[in-house]
């Protein structure tokens, strides 16, 4: 059950970082959906771990960030790149990907260590 949730929770993480990221595409500026998607993911992070907190309150703090981390980095590269051009210039942005996935993983291990439960 807890496995189970896990990846559904970290489904939802990434969907809501992947909106994120592409409804900003359409309405902002290059450059500023890959900021908000970097100042949003800690957020959506420590909402999904909250979440499987409730599920499985004893799961392991970094298993659950690392977990998360490496769904959301697998889907971006599996799913969101190619679907944004096919060049995967999404993979090579510092803000956009790589300090997304830090902040994600960041939120969700201080979510898990120091959140309620």
């Amino acid at each position: 059950m807890a496995s189970v949730a896990l990846i559904v929770c970290a489904l939802v993480l990434w969907a809501a970082c992947a909106g994120v990221y592409v409804l900003g595409r359409e309405e902002w500026p290059p450059e500023m959906p890959e900021a908000v998607r970097f100042a949003t993911a800690p957020a959506i992070a420590a909402a999904a771990t909250l979440a499987h907190k409730i599920v499985a309150p004893d799961y392991g703090v970094l298993a659950r960030a690392a977990a998360f981390t490496l769904v959301v980095a697998a889907l971006d590269a599996v799913a969101l790149a190619p679907l944004l051009g096919g060049d995967r210039a999404l993979l090579r942005s510092p803000v956009g990907f790589w300090l997304a996935l830090a902040a994600i993983f960041a939120g969700s291990a201080a979510t898990g260590a120091y959140g309620p439960m």
